[in-house]
This record gives C-alpha cells, sequence and structure tokens, in this order.
C-alpha cells in the first residue's frame, strides 16, 4: 500500500458540509443534543417518549433529503455516494451534534448480501424511510468478546425454530420493532459454526426486557429473555448454521468511528469556550499555564485521531479493507474519550467537574461531569479495546495468537 493519501474534499463535498451544518440547526432540536455521544448536554432520558418522537422525526427529515441512505447502493434506492462524501456528511453531522446520520443500522447491509427476496422487500424501504428500528441481539452474559461462546438455542420444530436464552446489553431493545439476533442450532458444532441469524418481531410473545441503566441513570440497554419464541424458519438470514459468517458483515460496518474525533472536538471547543469565560478562585480558568498546555495536548491527539480515520476512510476508497487500521481508531477513540474527560476537563474544574446535569452548579449544565461518568463506559460496547489489540496484533504485527 502506497502512503500518498489525499485528503482534500471537492467542492461539492464542501458545500455538503454547509448544508449539513445549517440543516442540524434549523431541524434539529438544540436542546435534544445527541444522546449517544459526548458532544453536548443530554437534557433527555433515552426512555422519554418526547425524546424518542425527536429522533424518529429527525431520521424522516434526513430520508427526505436523500442524505439517510447516501450511502447505499443504487439498486436499493441509495446514492452510492464516494467515501469521501460519506466521511464529510458523517464529520460534519457529528460535530454539529445530529443524533444520527445514516439510515439502516447495522442490518440493511447484512439484508442486501444475505437476505431471501421477502426480506429485502420487507425490510429494506422500511429502513430506508425511518420506519422500522432493529436492535442487535448478539451479547449475552457469557459471551460478551467472545461473541461464539453464545449459548441461546434454536430448535427446529416444523414450520419454525423455538428460541431459548437470554441476551444482554441490547442497545435501545425497548424503543425498537424488531430483533437481529444470533442463536446456537447446532450444538455439537464447533463453536464458529452452528450459528444461525434471524429476523425476530420484538412483538412475539415469550420476550420480556429488564432495564439495564447508564452511569447517568438513563436507560440505554436491556437485558432480553427468550421463553420458547416461537420464529418463523423464514426469519432466518442466510443459511442455517452459517449465521457466524453472515454476522461478520454487520461487525465489519460497525467500526469505522469516523464520528469519534468529531464529537471530542466539539465537547473540547465547549469546554474551551468555558474556560475562557469563566472563573475559579477569582482567576480565568484558561489563564492557568498548565491548563492551557494540557487543552493543547488535548486538541493534537484529536487531530492525530482525526487523520487515523481519514486514513481508514481512504483506504476504503481504494479497494483497501483497513482491518487493523479500524481497530486502532476503535481503540485510539475509546482511549481518549476516557483521557479528555476524566482526568483532563474533570480535574480542571476541580470539585465542580464531577457534578452531574441534575445539579444547578454543574458547569454547563452538567455536560463535562456527565460524560466524563460516561465515558468509563469507553472500551466495552462495540469490540473491547483488549479485542482491538489483539486485532491489530495478529493482523497487523503478524503475532501469534
Amino acid at each position: 500500500m502506497g502512503w500518498e493519501m489525499d485528503f482534500q474534499f471537492t467542492k461539492e463535498e464542501d458545500k455538503l458540509r454547509s448544508d449539513v451544518k445549517s440543516f442540524v440547526n434549523e431541524e434539529w432540536d438544540a436542546e435534544g443534543l445527541d444522546l449517544w455521544s459526548f458532544s453536548g448536554p443530554l437534557p433527555y432520558n433515552i426512555d422519554d417518549l418526547y425524546g424518542q418522537e425527536l429522533i424518529k422525526g429527525f431520521a424522516k427529515k434526513l430520508a427526505k433529503k436523500g442524505w439517510y441512505t447516501m450511502h447505499w447502493p443504487s439498486e436499493f434506492g441509495g446514492q452510492e455516494a464516494p467515501i469521501s462524501t460519506q466521511l464529510a456528511y458523517r464529520e460534519e453531522m457529528a460535530y454539529n451534534g445530529a443524533p444520527i446520520s445514516v439510515g439502516g443500522g447495522l442490518i440493511a447491509p447484512v439484508l442486501m448480501m444475505y437476505g431471501a427476496d421477502w426480506q429485502k422487500e420487507e425490510f429494506i424501504p422500511k429502513l430506508a424511510n425511518a420506519d422500522v428500528e432493529f436492535a442487535q441481539g448478539f451479547s449475552e452474559p457469557n459471551a460478551g468478546s467472545d461473541l461464539a461462546n453464545l449459548q441461546t438455542r434454536a430448535e427446529r420444530d416444523g414450520d419454525d425454530y423455538v428460541i431459548t436464552g437470554q441476551k444482554i446489553w441490547t442497545s435501545a431493545a425497548h424503543r425498537s420493532d424488531w430483533y437481529h439476533l444470533m442463536a446456537r442450532t447446532d450444538p455439537n458444532a464447533p463453536k464458529h459454526r452452528g450459528i444461525s441469524y434471524f429476523l425476530i418481531d420484538l412483538k412475539t410473545p415469550g420476550i420480556t426486557m429488564r432495564p439495564l441503566m447508564d452511569l447517568a441513570g438513563r436507560r440505554r440497554w436491556s437485558e432480553v429473555f427468550l421463553d420458547g419464541v416461537r420464529v418463523p424458519a423464514r426469519n432466518i438470514i442466510g443459511e442455517e448454521n452459517r449465521g457466524w459468517y453472515t454476522a461478520m458483515t454487520t461487525l465489519s460496518f460497525e467500526r469505522s468511528n469516523i464520528e469519534g474525533p468529531a464529537k471530542l472536538l466539539r465537547a473540547l471547543e465547549l469546554f474551551i469556550d468555558y474556560a475562557t469565560k469563566t472563573k475559579l478562585n477569582g482567576t480565568p480558568i484558561i489563564e492557568d499555564p498548565i491548563i492551557r498546555h494540557s487543552l493543547a495536548d488535548m486538541r493534537v491527539r484529536i487531530a492525530m485521531s482525526r487523520t487515523l480515520s481519514y486514513r481508514v476512510a481512504w483506504m476504503q476508497s481504494q479497494g483497501e479493507l483497513p482491518v487493523m487500521e479500524a481497530s486502532m481508531t476503535k481503540l485510539l477513540n475509546d482511549m481518549m474519550t476516557k483521557y479528555i474527560f476524566w482526568p483532563r476537563m474533570a480535574n480542571m474544574l476541580k470539585e465542580y467537574g464531577t457534578l452531574m446535569r441534575e445539579d444547578p452548579k454543574a458547569p454547563q449544565e452538567g455536560l463535562f461531569g456527565t460524560n466524563s461518568i460516561l465515558s468509563f463506559g469507553s472500551g466495552f460496547g462495540g469490540g473491547t479495546s483488549e479485542i482491538q489489540r489483539n486485532i491489530i496484533a495478529q493482523r497487523g504485527l503478524g503475532l501469534p495468537r
């Protein structure tokens, strides 16, 4: 691979950035900043109907603009936007605090590649128009990083599969319509085999959920129990016992992490603005030389991370598969999220840096304190930091398992 990378955007892509910024400022409630990011205050509980409706309404506006599925193949109604265009769009959306930028989530590419005709006809138009929401049923109490250790069983019974088991850390299951879930259909096969991939209507009898809260008291996840859940056999995605390989398509679309540096940059700029206007013990925070050096260090780190994300996008545009590099962006951004919010920003504000949004004395409505607490969860979701290091070591450096 050559190292002559061109990070310049076209005039059309620069205009898209400007259009995105204006659109977000006009169409997204400024008080409803991204419930899942570190880019602003967290005014709504993710369980609130008002917050849910805001997000769904905004997604429909994106669909109407044609941005929601710009990355999709034209065969499925997309624009086949170049990687550089997608990068410009997603980065600008993330920086401006929009809650969602692209449609289809992790399930759309799987259905496009492996779905039966009826599955494509039923779900892809709904995904394109933000009319349906899927939750991902992968992790289990003993199958997180070692996902192939999953024990949820699916047994064939006539025209159905009967599924029994437990899933955990399911993001937004309580406000989703469907589940895309992996279950073991051949318990005697090696653990990476004998797994099948299913579509499940979350209203199906036998499904119950228990809320899992984050450190800010928001319900971000659910523990999902499946007790004899009957699923039509036609709901399997791809081939029986080949679900692991189908699911890897899902995971390969999960780790580009272009939005990470944009959100951290926005948070840093908000902090600098606050530190410029605010005094601590009678002295403007920004005048402390140690703090100024620390802020400069954070800015350099974010620029480094952003450049690495650009490199991943450039490699994709060249038809390469940046497996190691994508893991590097994931690992680096998870590490930086904890580093920037805690100990850096929180410590700069002394005791005030630990106050969360419910406290009337919390700086910036609890932006820094709340996200300092939430940042401790970085490095777990979407593949742990240990898994990313293993990928870098094995696939990048050629080290043995």
